[in-house]
């Protein structure tokens, strides 16, 4: 399916007012063919993923990663760039930081983002470059206000609740690494290194969606709007009769 990227990141600027860059991800099983991608830089030293991701989101690059790029074999099985292999499920990296014992660690471990098949590279492109037509996911960085207007909007038809896990350290798993694999929505809190190596905002949250749940939410937020259900909201006084602003949007009957 195609996409007009243009015009759903307009949607997303006029409607929720994003001002960090939404970018696109897609996993390929082969390098020869990230490497079809127009304009696709690669990085010039080792990195975290999430330090790669930020590169899009903040300066705006077409950028590829292999497992060559990424610092540790950890870091590179979590995004599923690398094999989940028996010793990485042991997650011994966290013992005794992240988690107290080698039980714990495990236990974390083992509640990551299953990937059965690692991916060859991974591309992140601004969306409104069109570099990526198709990408298997949609990620945005915005205040939780932003956030939960266009999840509001996903929800607004086929109404279903979402449910996000919190793991800990590795919200990427819960977020892109998950939404690329399962399909499913991710939404995590940034953690300790995407905020200390990435540069994500600690007052923002990480989502992650597929193009047409990105559509969809859209299309729920637009409609939102016409009840006046709007972002920027605008705030009423804690001590203001609730039946003004309260009846823009209901019917109230005392």
């Amino acid at each position: 399916m195609s996409y007009d990227w243009e015009e759903i990141t307009g949607k997303l600027t006029k409607l929720l007012r994003i001002h960090n860059t939404p970018i696109g991800m897609k996993g390929f099983h082969s390098v020869e063919e990230m490497n079809q991608v127009p304009k696709l830089r690669r990085p010039k030293h080792i990195h975290m993923p999430c330090q790669i991701i930020g590169q899009s989101i903040q300066c705006g690059f077409t950028i590829g990663f292999t497992p060559e790029d990424i610092v540790n074999h950890n870091c590179g099985a979590t995004v599923g760039v690398d094999e989940q292999d028996p010793e990485w499920r042991e997650g011994e990296i966290f013992n005794g930081g992240w988690c107290a014992d080698a039980q714990c660690a495990s236990c974390h471990h083992h509640a990551l983002t299953e990937v059965k098949l690692p991916w060859a590279g991974v591309v992140c492109s601004p969306l409104n470059s069109g570099r990526l037509p198709e990408p298997d996911v949609c990620f945005i960085t915005a205040a939780p206000g932003q956030i939960f207007m266009l999840l509001c909007g996903y929800l607004r038809s086929d109404y279903a609740p979402i449910n996000f896990p919190f793991i800990g350290e590795s919200s990427c798993s819960m977020t892109w690494v998950k939404t690329m694999n399962t399909g499913e929505i991710g939404l995590a809190l940034p953690c300790f290194a995407e905020m200390r190596f990435a540069g994500f905002s600690k007052d923002e949250v990480n989502l992650t969606m597929t193009p047409a749940q990105l559509v969809k939410a859209l299309e729920g937020v637009e409609m939102l709007s016409k009840f006046g259900m709007r972002y920027p909201i605008p705030t009423y006084s804690a001590q203001t009769d609730a039946r003004e602003g309260l009846g823009v949007s209901y019917e109230i009957k005392r």
